[in-house]
């Protein structure tokens, strides 16, 4: 089911327009409106769930596995060097999407200056 209020249920009903790199009767990965890289995806059911204890967990095993295929399909369309899968989860960890189960595909390459900190 989706959420009037949700950017990313809009996004999926056409209310709000996203350029599309995959979908399938099940999940949508669109490029971010502000990358951190170039390439940046973000993954995420077609289905609303405000955290990902809502998620079963067979969709969330499929969202985490198509991440990685995304990831290492842009990988060599690109020509990366590698990439980070980033997730989100709750406010404290910054996700201010009220459709909280999503996964950052961000590319990465020798020197392009991103720092991870995990502190």
């Amino acid at each position: 089911m989706l959420n009037s209020n949700c950017i990313f249920c809009k996004i999926i009903k056409g209310e709000i327009a996203a350029q599309k790199y995959y979908e399938d009767d099940n999940f949508l990965a669109i490029f971010d409106k502000a990358p951190i890289s170039n390439g940046h995806l973000v993954l995420f059911s077609k289905n609303h769930y405000n955290d990902i204890q809502e998620m079963p967990e067979l969709e969330w095993q499929k969202l985490l596995s198509l991440a990685r295929q995304l990831a290492e399909k842009q990988m060599a369309e690109i020509k990366t060097d590698g990439y980070n899968l980033l997730i989100n989860q709750g406010e404290a960890a910054q996700s201010g999407i009220p459709h909280r189960p999503h996964i950052h595909i961000i590319p990465r390459r020798f020197g392009d200056g991103l720092k991870i900190d995990p502190r």
